[in-house]
């Protein structure tokens, strides 16, 4: 038979009436210390991991910054390459035609202009002047962006077709029906199956 829950059951054997307050109070000021030290040590965790996870997209973005950086520098380069091409053409051009050769110099001035811009800032400064400028011009930069992105996509699937045009690999298409006609000498000439 078990004794009921206001008992206790003495060193002696005996079972006594429990007072309610020394054991009790002691348990659940323990049980409080015990959650206090767990949630502080859950604190401490928790903010150690948050610190991690920052240093590591730090060291992500800086990778990231980096390699648009090379990207940046190798678009200026193709730029002031384009530009050097235009301003030569636009010097040819005005032998035969002035209004040509102005309007090619203008895009070619262009052309300088954003090429000294990505060579002259950082990518943060190139990102920044690109929200400032869909900010202030919202129309304008979804015209570019959708431009851009038009541009980009003709560019990957042209490089994606050239490795294959380079391996000899280029697919070149027969109608396995086809006829070509064939002119002979001395039998008429007729339709000759390829």
């Amino acid at each position: 038979m078990s004794a009921p829950d206001n008992l206790y059951q003495s060193n002696s054997g005996t079972t006594q009436p429990d007072s309610g307050n020394g054991d009790d109070t002691r348990l659940t000021e323990t049980a409080k210390a015990d959650i206090a030290d767990l949630g502080a040590e859950i604190s401490q965790q928790a903010a150690a991991l948050g610190e991690e996870a920052k240093a590591q997209v730090g060291e992500l973005a800086e990778k990231g910054k980096g390699m648009a950086g090379e990207q940046m520098d190798l678009l200026a380069k193709q730029l002031g390459g384009v530009s050097d091409a235009l301003q030569k053409v636009a010097g040819e051009l005005e032998t035969n035609s002035q209004t040509s050769a102005q309007y090619v110099r203008m895009v070619a001035d262009g052309a300088e202009k954003l090429t000294s811009t990505l060579r002259d800032n950082s990518v943060d400064d190139i990102l920044s002047i690109a929200r400032d400028f869909g900010r202030k011009q919202p129309a304008a930069f979804l015209g570019l962006a959708a431009l851009l992105g038009f541009a980009a996509s003709r560019f990957v699937s042209a490089s994606a077709q050239r490795p294959q045009q380079a391996n000899g690999s280029a697919r070149t298409s027969v109608e396995p029906n086809s006829y070509a006609s064939v002119s002979g000498g001395g039998t008429g000439g007729g339709d000759a199956r390829i």
